[in-house]
């Protein structure tokens, strides 16, 4: 059984109150309605009889009361004039009030106020005409129509006649009856549409809900197929993208766990065989024992570099680095890497070279940040480059309107096409390259710093390369003047 609380149940109780809210007050109206108009329709009915034969009656009472009529000669007339209607009842009066013939054989008492309104009222109205309902001395519901008779402005006497409201009640009774079945049967419809609307919104809010108590308890495959409305379909859709970008950052992360743990492993490991082995003797052999030291001291370097790597871009990642913004002269920036490398390149046997374009515009953003990209291009284009190769930084004009390039090319051994889309990704290396002898292992996270600051500063990042022909690295900043 469905909770009262729930989306379905409500949206139903929440249809069929107000179907019988709808209903109450649609009885209470077309009931007072019916028998209203029940009423009306006897009184016209029963006015429109009067008044015939209250016509047919003028000159019967006229030559009764010349003398050459009788009463009992009214009192056939209208029993004549009413054969077919046997709940008709009628009484003729004088003008004043006197009864003269009624359908049954003894005769009423003068009309008063009391016994007979109505025929006062048409006695007194300017209409000639009197309605009242009563109960007679049995009990029974009637109403009495009353008409005068006249002649010209002669008023002759008064016809009062009579009917049950039995009969009429009963159709009126059946009427509303058949009015409330009818509402009743609307109200089941719609208590039905309700309940296939209310299970038509809340099926997929439900398959919502369940989804994400799977994916909460750590099922990231689980997807909902769109339904129902529009707005519940694009929250299914946006539910299912959601589901796929966790599941694409937990993989991420795994992986990016597993490549952590593995570089991290190789120094830790190199130390703790270099330790062990001064410790069983190596100490005694100052040759050995100094390349062990120095073996030590390079993959402690190591692990430092790749601890603030790892540092620097989970900070970037996860938006905790200072995002303060300022104008940054890029040639300025240009100048100064192309200064600390270019030791470094001489010891190499590199020739490195610097082409600033002139006018180069300026850009808004993190001055270490963008220091620390133009860095590491050129960092990884020296380490890769041979003996008697070339490394070029060229600061251009971007493609884009109002943006900025800059450009590492180096003459290395270039990057096979299935490695260079994937040359961004943390802990990447081609495998089928080597760096240049001498030179230092990396992190493998330089690059993937580099883009994630470009990314950072609204601008974009790429390379490319053909295997024996070098490589080129391009950062695409925004101009801001």
């Amino acid at each position: 059984m469905k909770s009262l609380y729930s989306l379905n149940t409500r949206l139903v109780l929440s249809h069929l109150a107000v179907s019988l809210i709808s209903i109450i007050l649609m009885a209470s109206f077309a009931g007072r309605f019916i028998f209203r108009a029940a009423l009306a329709e006897t009184e016209h009915n029963l006015q429109g009889l009067a008044v015939a034969a209250g016509n047919a009656l003028v000159l019967p009472i006229q030559e009764m009361n010349q003398g050459t009529g009788s009463q009992e000669h009214i009192r056939d007339l209208l029993l004549q004039l009413f054969a077919d209607n046997p709940d008709m009842g009628f009484t003729v009066y004088t003008n004043d009030g006197r009864p003269i013939a009624d359908n049954n054989t003894t005769l009423p008492p003068p009309a008063t106020r009391t016994n007979a309104p109505e025929v006062i009222e048409a006695l007194e109205s300017g209409l000639g005409r009197g309605v009242d309902i009563r109960r007679n001395v049995g009990g029974d519901e009637k109403m009495y129509t009353a008409v005068v008779i006249q002649r010209e402005i002669e008023v002759l006497g008064v016809l009062r006649l009579e009917v049950p409201l039995r009969p009429t009640q009963e159709a009126a009774r059946r009427s509303f009856y058949v009015l409330l079945a009818t509402a009743l049967a609307i109200t089941s419809g719609v208590g039905l549409f309700g309940w296939l609307l209310a299970n038509n919104l809340a099926r997929p809010i439900q398959v919502l809900t369940q989804a994400s108590e799977d994916m909460a308890k750590g099922d990231l495959s689980v997807r909902v197929r769109p339904s129902g409305p529009q707005e519940l379909r694009r929250l299914a859709e946006a539910f299912n993208s959601m589901a796929s970008r966790q599941q694409t950052n937990v993989s991420e992360l795994r992986a990016f766990v597993a490549n952590a743990s593995h570089e991290l492993r190789t120094p830790l490991t190199v130390v703790k065989l270099r330790a062990e082995a001064l410790r069983e003797g190596a100490l005694q052999d100052p040759e050995v024992a100094e390349r062990f030291m120095s073996e030590i001291d390079t993959e402690v370097d190591r692990l430092v570099r790749m601890v603030n790597d790892l540092l620097d871009l989970s900070r970037m990642e996860a938006g905790m680095v200072a995002n303060q913004r300022t104008t940054v002269n890029l040639t300025a920036i240009a100048h100064e890497v192309y200064e600390t490398f270019s030791i470094r390149a001489s010891k190499a046997s590199v020739n490195l070279s610097l082409d600033v374009a002139p006018e180069i515009s300026t850009t808004l953003g993190n001055e270490d940040q963008l220091r620390q990209v133009f860095y590491n291009l050129v960092e990884n284009a020296i380490k890769y480059t041979p003996a008697g190769g070339q490394v070029e930084m060229l600061l251009r004009p971007g493609p884009k309107e109002n943006t900025v390039r800059f450009l590492v090319r180096d003459t290395g051994p270039g990057i096979p096409p299935e490695h260079l889309a994937h040359v961004f990704e943390r802990f990447y290396r081609v495998e089928a390259i080597q760096s240049r002898p001498g030179s230092s292992r990396g992190s493998g996270l330089g690059l993937a710093i580099a883009k994630s600051i470009v990314d950072s500063h609204g601008g974009e990042i790429g390379a490319s390369s053909q295997v024996g022909n070098g490589s080129t690295f391009w950062a695409d900043l925004p101009a801001s003047g």
